[in-house]
């Protein structure tokens, strides 16, 4: 029952997926290297984050939504220029592997969750796992694996369902940050739920909010996915009222409140996956759903918000 509820001793969950990606990262190195001639992206275009190509990566299964439905602009035969290797073509089907669509149309919806998984470099990794293996674990041994696991994977996952309706069609994406953003959400209402229990509460919900407006200010810069972040960000709100711990000793009216804001907060859980994933794949092109919104996800300068 520990296991379940927490608090447990050791994180595993944390632990063991940051070991995974740290696994899946070096076959992404060693698939560029196959796929390019070199271990890292140098050319035609230098991958900051010492990584290997947007190609390959979406080979991999970055989210990339060409690869995931049909978009008008995008048929498994369309052309990419510079894919693999520089002066190279590669169709969609080619550069989103896997076996190709089988004459079919694209379908990989796996890209909802490969991508949490993969990471565009060793900065990107090393900067995601900060998190992963400091709040990561010390929320997963206070919540206990399966609550937090439905945390981080709920919160990664929509992070990428938003992204994709909001994001540029030829925009690629990945890395776990969707489900940090998820447990940064989730602290808001920790503090909230433990508000008299918590020493110097403001403070801590004013930390919170100071990390969160400067990672989100951060995913203004290219190469960042704000969308998954905010995505993240609202799921783990979401999922904080629905899994936080009660406080102990809790009056049965405060039970009564507590369980129905849970059942709300599991209504909407449902209402946002059903309504964004509907939206993704009923529109003729998800990107032209909301167009003025990515400059929530960039600058508008030196041409960022067409990259």
């Amino acid at each position: 029952m520990r296991l379940l509820l927490g608090p447990v001793r050791r994180p595993w969950f944390s632990w063991l997926s940051g070991l995974a990606m740290l696994i899946v990262l070096i076959v992404e190195f060693v698939k560029n290297s196959q796929m390019t001639g070199s271990v890292i992206a140098t050319s035609p275009t230098f991958n900051p984050m010492i990584g290997p190509s947007f190609p390959v990566l979406i080979n991999m299964g970055a989210r990339f939504t060409p690869c995931m439905r049909s978009i008008p602009e995008f048929t498994p035969t369309t052309p990419f220029q510079n894919c693999f290797h520089e002066s190279e073509t590669c169709t969609v089907e080619e550069m989103c592997g896997f076996g190709g669509f089988g004459g079919s149309e694209p379908d990989q919806s796996f890209r909802f969750i490969t991508p949490i998984f993969l990471h565009a470099g060793i900065v990107h990794y090393i900067m995601n796992m900060l998190c992963h293996l400091r709040l990561g674990a010390d929320l997963e041994c206070v919540l206990g694996a399966p609550r937090y696991i439905l945390l981080y994977m709920a919160s990664g996952i929509w992070g990428f369902v938003l992204s994709s309706i909001m994001s540029q069609s030829t925009t690629a994406s990945m890395g776990c940050s969707g489900a940090l953003f998820g447990l940064i959400g989730y602290m808001f209402i920790d503090v909230i739920v433990n508000w008299k229990t918590i020493h110097q509460p403001v403070r801590e919900l004013l930390k919170l909010l100071i990390v969160t407006i400067i990672s989100l200010v951060l995913g203004l810069l290219p190469g960042l996915d704000n969308f998954c972040h905010l995505g993240g960000f609202v799921i783990g709100i979401v999922m904080g009222a629905l899994i936080a711990p009660m406080r102990p000793n809790m009056a049965k009216k405060g039970k009564m409140i507590t369980w129905g804001i849970r059942a709300a907060a599991f209504v909407i859980l449902i209402i946002l996956f059903a309504v964004t994933i509907n939206a993704f794949y009923k529109a003729s092109d998800p990107s032209q759903i909301c167009p003025g919104c990515k400059y929530l996800s960039c600058l508008p300068v030196n041409n960022w918000c067409d990259m």
